[in-house]
């Protein structure tokens, strides 16, 4: 199967063992039977807060330009998990920080209820869908999953023909449509070899204005420290008295609210303190997203405008993380999607994520795809305090209840035009 790639997506492509060479399961295709799966040990994740954590800290590093929806994963795994069985499914609800997939469920359902906003000025839509081989008699999902993820997931179901342009297309144009023109592949773009089995695709898309936008006079023109030497960017600025911010150990963290949607939070490292050095774990990571003491202050804000894209491939990272079943061809069990198919594997799992950022708000969105193949008062007096964004920082797009939607690192702004 060819590479899928996107202005926004994760794919978890899942073949079966007589899958073409050229797709990888893992690191590369094995040729013969191992005696032990591939799978490393599982983090002591938390639901869906601590899996985050766990994704983010393996892929986040400080060095460059990054944007991870560890959501969109979620949920794509979590459908995924509910056509496991056994050891690989054991794995996966573990990962995902629950016992059973009656809680999976349950924590799924809550994230598509409590997140949705739907109004004429801010806009946050998650969307699943199955789309399935037209394979006759040949091939039958089992009723029970596919009720499972219309019920449970929200998941609309089409059958289409793979290795097709005109599936091709159907799906590049259902992402488009749910990502609000800001995902527009080709056929080609979504080519699907015609062992393909299914695709499933989780959509997020957001778009919110600030709760108090940013002047756009008073942007201007400054230099950012970037890791490659100094470079000019445009720098949205506003004073906000008698805030919150906070201070942890190395690093300023402070909030700007959204509209609607929730908040963006950016954690900006001290002086002579690398944003490398303070990422490396999911421990690091929270306590950058939520440690640190609250201090009242006037805050004055400097943010580069930004606009950027990203890419991940996702494989190892899981495999890492304690998946290495579900992607091990002689080992998984995806036996509780298919009647009469039961070496169907996960040979690729990749990202693409969107992040702009500018004086009137956010926006962002990503796909994650499974596809499966048989092969104003007066101030009081309070210290000031600048939180002038100048070089590399941490960003994270929080709802109100404090789940992650995205989050990432700007190593070099890239403008937002």
């Amino acid at each position: 199967m060819k590479r899928l790639f996107s202005i926004l997506f994760a794919a978890l492509l899942l073949c079966a063992c007589t899958a073409s060479p050229s797709v990888s399961t893992s690191p590369s295709q094995p040729t013969a039977a191992p005696t032990q799966p591939v799978c490393l040990s599982i983090p002591d994740v938390d639901g869906y807060a601590g899996f985050s954590d766990a994704l983010a800290a393996k892929l986040l590093d400080g060095t460059k330009n990054q944007n991870l929806s560890p959501i969109s994963v979620y949920l794509a795994l979590a459908m995924t998990a509910e056509g496991a069985s056994g050891q690989t499914q054991a794995d996966m609800l573990k990962l995902l920080g629950c016992s059973s997939l009656e809680e999976l469920r349950g924590v799924c359902g809550t994230m598509l209820e409590t997140l949705s906003v739907d109004t004429e000025d801010s806009t946050l839509q998650i969307a699943d869908s199955l789309w399935m081989a037209d394979r006759g008699d040949a091939l039958a999902f089992k009723d029970g999953y596919r009720q499972t993820l219309a019920d449970a997931y929200r998941s609309e179901a089409n059958t289409v023909r793979f290795g097709t342009k005109e599936a091709s297309g159907q799906i590049a144009d259902w992402i488009r449509v749910h990502t609000h023109d800001k995902i527009t592949l080709s056929p080609d773009d979504m080519h699907f070899d015609i062992d393909t089995v299914a695709v499933l695709i989780n959509t997020i898309y957001l778009k919110d204005a600030w709760r108090d936008e940013f002047y756009e006079g008073a942007t201007e023109s400054g230099t950012f420290a970037g890791l490659d030497g100094e470079q000019t960017v445009d720098y949205m600025h506003r004073y906000d008295s008698d805030s919150a911010i906070t201070k942890g150990d190395g690093y300023l963290r402070y909030s700007l609210p959204l509209l609607r949607v929730g908040r963006m939070v950016f954690v900006l490292p001290d002086e002579g303190v690398t944003l490398e050095s303070l990422l490396g774990s999911p421990e690091k990571l929270h306590t950058l997203l939520n440690g640190g003491e609250s201090v009242d202050a006037h805050v004055d804000v400097k943010l580069p405008k930004f606009k950027f894209q990203d890419r991940i491939d996702l494989c190892d990272t899981l495999i890492a993380l304690g998946m290495g079943r579900a992607f091990d061809p002689y080992c998984k069990d995806f036996s509780e999607m298919c009647e009469n198919k039961n070496d169907i594997y996960i040979s690729k799992v990749l990202q693409g994520s969107f992040v702009g950022v500018d004086e009137k708000g956010v926006e962002a969105a990503a796909f994650t795809m499974v596809a499966m193949a048989d092969g104003a008062a007066m101030p009081r007096e309070l210290p000031e305090i600048d939180f002038h964004l100048e070089r590399p920082f941490l960003f994270a797009i929080e709802g109100y209840d404090g789940t992650v939607l995205f989050v990432g690192t700007v190593a070099e702004p890239t403008p937002a035009e």
